[in-house]
Formats: structure tokens, C-alpha cells, sequence
């Protein structure tokens, strides 16, 4: 079975054709090509929803062109479309679908919309097999939250943030340090250089005793810092010390938070995605106090087609046929921050 996977939920344009068994399992990746827009958006410090989707529209066709080309695949070779449905931006979001719906229309395969967070997660069967269920860290730009994942449509929401998401967290603090845009990496890199004990600043909700995160403290706790002290020169030991702290706070966040998610979810394999999932503390830390730790491959973690045609054929079962295929629609939010708190998780 073949399965084309379309993800432009955000910033990344990114095109995928997955070869898989007839039961969407065993995949192996044919081709895959992604365009990241991180210069063109780093003179806004951030993502503009209308520029990210007009260049996801001049760039979807030619790298369309190019994952076929390399792949040696025709179009009516296809036998499945996963596209990111939601959530995400509307703008881009919308941009993805339409070439779903196109290739839907012209060839009458089936479409399957994609929730990208559980695609986060499943990412990790393209280069393992963990058996479900499984407790989910989904750590993104956008998104912060634990699930409980019971089958490949079973997803039970067991903690979330209250506020920002800790990609937030790395990206509005690195701004904040007059870094570049997208920080996380840059905070990453230089937090190796530095001592993570040198600065306090706080956990958020560390003694809530639940599985809910809050980073919107920890931010403003960076931006009286740096009010006060002024913003380090780049290459100083300064720089070094007070990012090595500041994500040492965003990791023992993660870290606590986990010990009451398995508290709730039992004790079940841990696997961790989204963007954030590449930081190589998050990864050693994790792994240094849990045991049974699956963390998805860097080249899995940002967003990419790969993990929404991977976890599309996974679904095929319940794609939905042309011409029901063109109706669908996509929508931005999967959680609603200000219902965190009166949810039962």
C-alpha cells in the first residue's frame, strides 16, 4: 500500500510517500522532502499565518513533483492521502487539504484527516514497534499534553498546559534573549556551554500533583530578569549560564509532570514527540530517570510528512472515500486552554 502524506499545519511545507503492508504496518519510507520556512518568517520573530500559507502554496507543487520523481511513483500508484486536518493554522491548514481533495478527485482514492498530535506520537513506528497501550508526551511548539494511547484511534487526554506550550517556552524566551528565531535549538546548543545551577527560576505548578504543565511564570520570571541584569552578549559565559537555567526549569518541569502522568496511566511505556522532543536534554533526562523511554527520531519530531502518511496508513481502515473525501474540513483547535483546568484530567 502506498500512502502520500501532506503535512502544512504550521510552518513546514513537507511531502512524504510511504510504502507499507496491507495492514499499514512495516513502512519504509520511499521519499520525503520538506521545506522549513524559519528565515523567510525569522525577520517577524514568528510565524504569520498568511505568509506561511501563501509559501506553502509555491512550494507544495514543486516538491510534490520531486518526491514522486525520487520515489519513481505515478500518481494513480497511489492508494491512500493522509493530510493534517488539525490542528494548526486555518490558513495553511486549508492549503494542505485542497491538494488532498485535488489528488482525491482526480485519481478517487480514499483521504484520511490527520490529527497531528496523535501523528507525533505514532511517529515512533517508523523506526520501532512499541506495543500499546503507551503513555504519549507530545512536546511542540504549540502543544504540551499527555495521552494515554490505547490503540491507533484511542487517545485519552490525561494533562495539558494551562497557558503557553514549552516550544513556546524555548521560542519566546530565546526572543526575549535577543536570540534567533525558532530559539529552541539555539538554547539548546548554548545551554551545553553553561551551568544549569546558576540561575533559580521557578517550575510551573510543581506542586500541583497533577500531569498539567504551566510555562507563562517561567517566561515572565526571564523577562524581570532580564529587566534587570539586560540582555547577555551572545558568545558570553552570561548567555551560557542563564539558558542552561532557564531550560533547566522547562526539563524538570517535563520530568515531574511525567512521575504523575504514569501515576495515572499505569506503568506503561513512555514515547515522546514533536519538535521539542528534539532537545537533547529533554532526551537525556527522560531517559536517565524513566525506564522503557521511546523517543522518535529527530528527523521524525518537527513536523513532516512522514508521520501523517505513516499514521494515516495506520488508519487507512477508516479513510473516507471519494467523493465524501472532498468535504472534509479542517479546524484549528484541538484543546481549549481555558477548559484545561475544569477538565477532569
Amino acid at each position: 500500500m502506498i500512502t502520500l502524506g501532506v503535512e502544512t499545519s504550521c510552518d513546514d511545507t513537507s511531502i512524504c510517500l510511504l510504502k507499507t503492508d496491507q495492514q499499514g504496518l512495516s513502512p519504509e519510507v520511499l521519499a520525503h522532502e520538506s521545506f522549513s520556512q524559519e528565515k523567510i518568517l525569522a525577520k517577524w520573530g514568528g510565524v504569520v499565518p498568511e505568509i506561511a500559507a501563501r509559501n506553502h502554496l509555491e512550494k507544495l507543487q514543486p516538491l510534490i513533483e520531486y518526491v514522486f520523481d525520487a520515489a519513481s511513483v505515478k500518481l494513480t500508484e497511489v492508494d491512500l492521502v493522509g493530510v493534517t486536518s488539525y490542528p494548526g493554522l486555518l490558513g495553511p491548514l486549508l492549503t494542505g487539504l485542497n491538494l488532498a481533495k485535488t489528488i482525491s478527485l482526480l485519481t478517487k482514492v480514499p483521504v484520511y484527516p490527520v490529527n497531528h498530535l496523535y501523528a507525533h506520537l505514532e511517529a515512533i513506528h517508523l523506526s520501532e514497534e512499541v506495543p500499546y497501550p503507551y503513555l504519549g508526551l507530545v512536546i511542540s511548539g504549540g502543544h504540551t499534553l499527555f495521552l494515554k494511547v490505547s490503540g491507533v484511534e484511542q487517545f485519552e487526554i490525561l494533562g495539558s498546559t494551562i497557558d503557553d506550550a514549552v516550544g513556546e517556552a524555548f521560542d519566546k524566551g530565546g526572543k526575549l534573549l535577543g536570540l534567533p528565531y525558532p530559539a529552541g535549538r539555539h538554547i539548546d546548543d548554548l545551554a551545553k556551554k553553561g551551568n544549569k545551577k546558576a540561575h533559580s527560576f521557578p517550575i510551573g505548578m510543581e506542586h500541583s500533583k497533577d500531569a498539567n504543565f504551566s510555562f507563562s511564570g517561567l517566561k515572565t520570571s526571564l523577562r524581570t530578569w532580564v529587566e534587570k541584569e539586560g540582555k547577555p552578549d551572545a558568545e558570553s559565559t552570561n548567555m551560557f549560564d542563564v539558558c542552561a537555567s532557564y531550560q533547566e526549569a522547562i526539563v524538570e518541569a517535563l520530568r515531574i509532570k511525567t512521575k504523575y502522568a504514569f501515576q495515572k496511566a499505569g506503568n506503561l511505556p513512555l514515547v515522546v514527540g514533536g519538535g521539542v522532543a528534539c532537545n537533547s536534554r529533554v532526551r537525556a533526562v527522560l531517559k536517565e530517570y524513566y525506564d522503557n523511554v521511546h523517543i522518535v527520531l529527530p528527523k521524525f519530531c518537527t513536523d513532516n510528512g512522514a508521520m501523517i502518511a505513516n499514521y494515516a496508513a495506520r488508519c487507512h481502515k477508516l479513510a473516507i472515500p471519494y467523493p465524501d473525501s472532498l468535504k472534509i474540513d479542517a479546524r484549528g483547535r484541538f484543546i481549549d486552554k481555558n477548559e484545561v483546568q475544569k477538565a477532569p484530567f
